[in-house]
């Protein structure tokens, strides 16, 4: 079936099943509109209108001789450069604060929080008067990168940075250092930021947010949490050493995220966690007082698509946790030394429609890229033991709803050796996937395991792999996929050690280390360019799958296989 028919069916399925067909009783608030685009640049110009100039400038200064003036440039979000500035623009301080959370109290739309460098505790920023497009409340670090360090919990110790039921925000450069790490007793706050909509108090999406350039590790749980949350992009930033769970965390039912040019390094279990997790997305849901009458929760699908019928009629679509994720651009990530514990490297439960492309993922200890539907309940009459014949699969209705659906997986390179982990993983409904241009290499098995649940509308070519295995039965429903990884422009039965006779340097040292109150680029990390004449993965790809740019911001000139160009 051609792509625009895969496309066309998704679009279908998620208007006419999963949010309803039936006219609603009462005309729901706006919803918001998410641009797509395969070019993240695009989404960014289109989604994130930043100002250029600030209405005023509010210090953060411990000192006692604070500056009368500061000098910044305008916030380019797309240069590539560290700084992402403009020429520097000189301004009047308004006033000076003591204290983050003293200015954040104070903060309005057009504002900067320019923090000057010195150890601070953290804050919470709720909605403030005047915040919108070309009006963003930025708190940006000043000084070199590190010299700015939160150290101490905002007001809510479960928090170092908590943006909640808020939007138009912009958090960049800071050094945001827990206590704890793997191995250690877990002890301070869960996280180092926390983007949540609180929908269940407030009935509203956290959204419009940008975290660029900050340094968050060491936590309890999570470099980086959110819930309840549209519209946001995860830029240059490095999340780390989380003790308990993962470097950076993306649930309930958040949609239309950038996520690019990240480092996720050593944390205990997954390195990026997307679980869009609708048990989560439907308990918060429920406390809010206008849907607090709905029926008793059960373990079906049609209690589910109730409530989801019910909270799309209140509050409209893509306007409430759903248990889903839609819209996502997960690109030029490094993901590295994550999964002790288990997990996976880059964990996707929910997440659909959705383009995952140019992440290097390497000597992890978990699962390398992941798709499923969190083992919900809600599902589990579709996916246990799923379909076992083509007969029982008419139409998307016989498969999982809450899976990764319609998700194009290209040019990234993951490489393990983990036993029962794959590098590829599609389970539990995440059907109509495309995996095109992709080195998955595990050399224990399996590279790519497709579950009876996942192989409806599977297209797969151009990648190279070691090995590929079907639980569940799929052998008879192999006529369901579109193109099997079997097929002529695969290769397959590549082991590790293949794979390093063709990269430039092959090696399992981290990515980054940690000097001082920031980190910088390991000097011994692996180079997984393809060598010049490659025979396995130079001259090689499908040229209608082709990223603009690597993971490293290379041009691509030519069709290449994985995250980094020849």
């Amino acid at each position: 079936m051609p792509a625009v028919r895969i496309k066309a069916l998704l679009t279908l399925f998620s208007a006419s099943l999963l949010w309803g067909s039936e006219s609603l009783m009462a005309q729901p608030p706006p919803s918001p509109v998410f641009y797509k685009t395969q070019d993240s640049d695009e989404w960014v110009r289109h989604t994130l209108h930043v100002q250029k100039v600030y209405s005023r400038v509010l210090l953060v200064d411990a000192s006692e001789h604070p500056p009368q003036t500061v000098s910044v440039g305008a916030l380019d979000l797309n240069a590539r450069s560290k700084d992402h500035r403009g020429s520097a623009q000189k301004y009047s301080v308004h006033a000076v604060f003591r204290s983050l959370q003293n200015a954040a109290d104070m903060a309005q739309g057009g504002d900067l929080v320019a923090v000057m460098p010195g150890r601070y505790a953290g804050f919470i920023l709720r909605e403030r008067p005047g915040a919108d497009d070309q009006r963003y409340i930025h708190f940006k670090a000043m000084g070199k990168p590190g010299d700015v360090t939160i150290d101490q919990p905002s007001p809510d110790p479960d928090w170092m940075i908590l943006l909640q039921s808020t939007h138009h925000v912009i958090v960049q450069g800071f050094n945001i250092a827990g206590s704890t790490g793997p191995g250690q007793e877990p002890r301070g706050p869960r996280a180092g930021i926390m983007l949540d909509g609180d929908f269940g108090r407030s009935g509203k999406l956290t959204h419009h947010i940008v975290i660029v350039d900050t340094f968050s590790h060491n936590h309890r749980k999570w470099g980086l949490h959110s819930t309840d949350t549209h519209s946001v992009l995860l830029q240059d930033n490095v999340f780390a050493l989380s003790a308990l769970e993962h470097s950076a965390y993306v649930s309930d039912g958040s949609d239309n995220y950038v996520i690019r040019r990240n480092v996720l390094f050593g944390s205990s279990s997954g390195g990026l966690q997307c679980n869009l997790d609708p048990v989560s997305s439907f308990h918060e849901l429920l406390k809010n007082a206008s849907l607090k009458n709905y029926r008793k929760e059960e373990p079906t699908r049609e209690w589910a698509l109730g409530l989801v019928r019910l909270a799309t009629q209140k509050f409209g679509e893509n306007n409430f946790p759903d248990g889903r994720g839609v819209n996502f651009i997960i690109e030029e990530n490094v993901i590295n030394q994550n999964g002790k514990i288990g997990g996976g490297s880059l964990n996707l439960a929910g997440l659909q429609d959705s383009l995952i492309q140019n992440n290097l993922i390497y000597g992890n200890f978990n699962h390398g890229i992941a798709q499923w539907d969190d083992g919900n309940p809600y599902d589990r009459a579709y996916a246990e033991p799923g379909p076992q014949s083509p007969s029982q699969v008419a139409n998307p209705r016989d498969l999982p709803l809450w899976g990764c659906h319609g998700n194009l997986i290209r040019n990234n390179t993951v490489l393990m050796a983990n036993p029962e982990r794959a590098a590829m993983q599609c389970r539990n409904g995440s059907w109509g996937t495309r995996l095109y241009n992709n080195i998955f290499i595990n050399d224990e098995p399996s590279s790519i395991e497709i579950f009876n649940t996942s192989i409806y509308q599977l297209e797969a070519a151009f990648n190279v792999f070691r090995t590929v295995s079907y639980p569940g039965a799929v052998e008879p429903l192999r006529s369901l996929a579109v193109s099997l990884p079997e097929g002529p422009s695969n290769v397959s039965g590549i082991t590790l050690e293949r794979a390093a006779a063709q990269f430039v340097r092959y090696g399992q040292e981290p990515w980054v280390t940690i000097s001082g109150n920031w980190w910088q680029l390991s000097a011994n990390r692996p180079d997984f360019r393809p060598k010049v004449g490659s025979t396995l993965f130079g001259r090689r790809g499908d040229a209608k799958q082709l990223p603009l740019r690597d993971v490293l911001g290379k041009k691509r000139k030519k069709p290449s296989i994985g995250a980094l160009a020849p």
